[in-house]
């Protein structure tokens, strides 16, 4: 695997993890750990310390991406790239037959393992779920903490798992062009949005405190900017992001 922090500075940091597989979740932890201080919440009487980065939501998508490669695909390596906003854990090779990249984004891919001596290992390790839990496991947690539901993407030949760092994230990667035309009141609403995953327009006019004529509007802007795509028709119809 290999390991590239991007600091705010623009300096680089790489690492190369060439050590056994079952070992390298816990090296990445350690590395982050020692490269990136915890911050501090002041906003109660004692100093609480929390960690800049989900690490156990970090470790899970380092180990489903050593477990589940495809290692036929040679010149290809596992990475995991950091920046200020993100975390992208990159895995080669497409999802394993018959499990598509849309049951992947929904968090609803039923167990399948490309390496199964592998998943035994890992699991009777406990370090990797066997009931396919792993995936709903980072949805949940992520909601926990109040994170932008975690993304998959297809970057030719890498499926690419995305975290997020903090609820604005989901704002500060916005392309360019989408994040100008976007009201104060709609960045608002795209940062609740993108936690829940997908939600009706009167969920969203209820979490939003806003009327159901702007919750339509909210929701199409962001359908005309390509960060939704509407499922269902009439009362059922849910907006998700993509």
């Amino acid at each position: 695997m290999l390991g590239l922090i991007h600091y705010p500075s623009g300096q680089p940091e790489r690492r190369e993890f060439d050590e056994p597989a079952v070992m390298i979740p816990d090296l990445v932890e350690k590395w982050l750990k020692d490269k990136l201080p915890n911050v501090f919440e002041r906003g109660q009487a004692y100093r609480h310390e929390r960690p800049v980065l989900p690490f156990e939501m970090v470790r899970e998508a380092v180990a489903n991406a050593l477990i589940h490669r495809d290692y036929s695909i040679d010149g290809a390596k596992c990475q995991i790239v950091l920046t200020e906003d993100t975390i992208a854990v990159k895995s080669p090779g497409k999802p394993p037959s018959p499990i598509t990249l849309k049951q992947l984004q929904d968090i609803s891919a039923p167990m399948l393992s490309r390496n199964p001596e592998l998943h035994f290992v890992f699991a009777r390790m406990g370090m990797a779920e066997e009931q396919g839990l792993g995936l709903a496991s980072l949805r949940d947690r992520a909601k926990e903490l109040g994170l932008p539901r975690p993304q998959y993407t297809w970057d030719d030949p890498y499926l690419v798992l995305t975290l997020y760092r903090s609820a604005e994230s989901s704002i500060k990667v916005l392309e360019e062009y989408a994040l100008k035309t976007l009201s104060k009141s709609e960045r608002m609403g795209w940062q609740w949005l993108a936690t829940c995953g997908k939600a009706k327009s009167n969920e969203y006019a209820e979490a939003m405190g806003v009327d159901p004529r702007t919750a339509r509007r909210h929701l199409g802007h962001f359908e005309e900017l390509g960060l939704v795509k509407k499922a269902g028709s009439g009362p059922s119809r849910s907006y998700e992001v993509k």
